[in-house]
């Protein structure tokens, strides 16, 4: 949870509100800071339900320090620096699963659950849009927001690199059949090994994906290099699962 910068006075009544009005979990800031121009709305992601991705949706912890996610969590509004990543990243793995393209209007959160829709609105020069949180993140400061490079230059805050924003959580109507769209939307990850040994991580990597034709990536802990097989719908990970057990990789076994 957030700790607010205020003194005790300034946020008792709302926290009495807060508690009285919902028992829904809540993050909230006040706003303290205003945009210096009027608001200028820019081309962005389109909010719609989606499903909790199977990945990047549970309680994790990164260079030592442990993060809690934010699962049901239906209201969030702060403001804080932001920052952007770009070229290092393309073509990788985000946190749910999905491969990271620059130049899509996404951003990375510490704590949202993955899929989320943020407003995000840059202070200094009124822009704003909708992006779309696929990931994990920044770790780096005091900084609450990685965008996207796509978003970052549509906010104009590629030059400077940070901006302090106002980001808002937006919650997409639930559809009548998101029970349905949940089911349909299971994955499943597969571990097929972990060793010490990042070359015998990397070939073995190569030769399933050169085999099997299913995304891959080695996710590296305490030293050990593990290799993850999807995430694949489940129909297709349950008869993958069985062809690699009845080959070589015995020890293969489903991460959710």
């Amino acid at each position: 949870m957030v700790i607010k910068p205020y003194p005790f006075f300034c946020v008792l009544l709302p926290l009495f509100l807060l508690i009285a009005c919902s028992s829904q979990q809540s993050e909230t800031v006040s706003p303290t800071v205003q945009p210096t121009k009027p608001l200028i709305d820019v081309n962005g992601a389109i909010p719609r339900f989606e499903p909790p991705s199977r990945i990047g949706n549970k309680d994790y912890e990164v260079y030592g320090q442990p993060y809690k996610v934010w699962n049901g969590i239906d209201h969030y509004s702060t403001q804080g620096t932001a920052s952007w990543y770009g070229p290092g990243f393309h073509g990788k793995y985000t946190s749910n699963g999905e491969l990271y393209n620059q130049e899509d209007i996404s951003a990375a959160h510490k704590n949202l659950p993955l899929p989320s829709y943020l407003r995000v609105t840059n202070l200094d020069n009124g822009r704003r849009l909708i992006v779309r949180v696929n990931d994990r993140g920044p770790f780096h400061g005091d900084r609450i927001l990685d965008l996207s490079h796509g978003a970052a230059t549509r906010l104009g805050i590629i030059g400077a690199g940070t901006a302090k924003v106002q980001v808002e959580l937006i919650q997409p109507p639930r559809p009548a059949n998101a029970e349905q769209l949940i089911a349909q939307h299971e994955s499943r990850t597969i571990q097929l090994l972990a060793t010490n040994d990042v070359r015998k991580a990397k070939q073995v990597a190569s030769d399933v994906q050169r085999r099997y034709g299913v995304p891959s990536r080695i996710v590296v802990m305490n030293r050990i290099y593990k290799l993850h097989l999807g995430p694949l719908e489940k129909p297709q990970a349950e008869r993958l699962l069985f062809k690699l057990k009845g080959s070589s990789f015995v020890g293969a076994f489903f991460l959710n």
